[in-house]
């Protein structure tokens, strides 16, 4: 895995990793899984990734408890010109279909440089997915890679040109 060591983010209130994202000597890669970030934390990390001296590139955020409301507010820094964010790992949290669509719609805004968005073990059902089906149809969406799978939305995954796989919903855009 690229990137540093795992950052304990107990070990730092909002203001510090905020900070810490923030200063031109910062990582590349900053991996907090499985760190209880919540949606405070993604939405320190999402005020981060707006600040223009933010160098992310990669951010893995998985088991940490990140909600709709977590995921709307890391959704909301993809859309800023001057968040570079080009891989957002999120499995396995609460996100449902509001955090989907959020991200979707993220996915649709010319700012958004996001190439791989992995999402799977979350919540996500039939309008989350759906929503992010018609956002790798978009002109504007420049993923490469969405990882969606044993999501809320069994046996619904035709949307996504993916069949009948419940256990395996993952997509690379054509084009």
């Amino acid at each position: 895995m690229e990137g540093g060591p795992l950052v304990d983010v107990h070990a730092y209130d909002a203001a510090d990793l905020v900070q810490r994202l923030s200063s031109k000597a910062n990582s590349v890669s900053f991996n907090v899984r499985a760190n209880g970030v919540g949606d405070a934390g993604a939405e320190a990390l999402a005020a981060a990734l707006r600040d223009a001296n933010c160098k992310l590139h990669t951010l893995y955020i998985s088991a940490n408890g990140v909600g709709d409301p977590g995921a709307e507010a890391l959704a909301a820094a993809l859309r800023d010109a001057n968040c570079k964010l080009h891989t957002l790992d999120i499995f396995d949290n609460g996100v449902g279909d509001a955090g989907a669509e959020a991200l979707a719609a993220a996915l649709r805004d010319a700012h958004c440089k996001l190439h791989t968005l992995n999402i799977y073990v979350n919540g996500v059902g039939a309008a989350g997915a759906e929503a992010l089906a018609a956002a790798l149809r978009d002109a504007n969406c420049k993923l490469h890679t969405l990882d969606i799978r044993v999501c809320g939305y069994f046996r619904e995954t035709a949307p996504l040109g993916m069949g009948n796989d419940c256990h395996y919903a993952s997509a690379t855009p054509q084009g």
